[in-house]
């Protein structure tokens, strides 16, 4: 497994380029579909920040608007950065090369095997359950208030899968291709180093770590503690989904989140 784990897929750069239209359309479709998964999680937590009495929460469109306006926001957003990402992933060594692979017709088996799929979930999973033994360890010896209930585990489901498709796209292909290929650039070389690689998974896991803390901070208080476990948990996460990302690509490190969030918020109860 560890060795499945650290081997990179060996991807086809005239492949990727051929096929970089179509990879590029259907992530954008997919990052619209994500988006929109997303829209019951969100007028959720609306109706649970109206039900707990927050003067400043109410639920401004109907759930068609809704549905209409991020559909309209993520077609912009998902376009900027899958045309950052597949433009310069041939030249940083990332992006989705299951994708293009699936275009070119080729056999599948030839870039990535079974094990390679299998040990991206396991990783994924293994820090799944290690941050919810830690969690369980915080509640017991530095309990947090919630300033309400959270969404019931259906929405959970669905959020999973959404934040799977735009989060990948958005963090890894979009902002750590970009670094990786900033990097590159002042550095003047042909492919990317490791060590560039491994400061992009940083940077773009700090970014990750703070958009989460929005969304935190309609269930607990951001105090100093909530915010550096905010931070630190996603710090961890993002770097491991990174990592898959740099050695699997985008189309595993999506499916790797996406079981990620199952097991942590719809098997677990992190903050229950």
């Amino acid at each position: 497994m560890i060795k499945a784990l650290t081997s990179s897929l060996q991807q086809n750069k005239e492949e990727k380029e051929k096929y970089r239209w179509a990879t590029a359309a259907t992530l954008i479709v997919l990052f619209i579909m994500g988006s929109l998964m997303n829209v019951p999680f969100s007028r959720e937590v609306t109706r649970l920040n109206i039900e707990a009495g927050k003067a400043d929460s109410v639920m401004s469109l109907d759930l068609l608007s809704h549905l209409t306006q991020v559909g309209i926001s993520s077609l912009i957003l998902g376009a900027i950065l899958v045309f950052i990402g597949i433009s310069i992933s041939s030249n940083t060594n990332l992006g989705a090369p299951v994708l293009a692979r699936l275009f070119s017709g080729k056999p599948m088996s030839e870039l990535v095997k079974v094990r390679d799929v299998l040990s991206s979930i396991a990783l994924a999973s293994l820090v799944s359950v290690i941050l919810l033994g830690l969690f369980e360890v915080q509640k017991n010896f530095y309990p947090v208030d919630h300033l309400m209930d959270r969404p019931d585990k259906p929405f959970y489901i669905l959020v999973s899968f959404s934040a799977g498709i735009t989060e990948e796209i958005m963090f890894r292909l979009g902002l750590m291709s970009l670094l990786v290929a900033v990097f590159q650039f002042f550095k003047k070389s042909t492919s990317p180093s490791p060590k560039s690689i491994w400061i992009a998974i940083i940077i773009s896991s700090i970014f990750f770590g703070l958009i989460h803390l929005p969304l935190s901070k309609n269930f607990v208080e951001l105090k100093a503690f909530s915010i550096a476990v905010t931070m630190i948990g996603n710090l961890i996460t993002g770097i491991t989904f990174g990592y898959i990302f740099w050695r699997k690509g985008l189309l595993i490190a999506i499916l790797s989140h996406i079981v990620f969030d199952l097991i942590f918020h719809v098997v677990g109860s992190p903050y229950a």
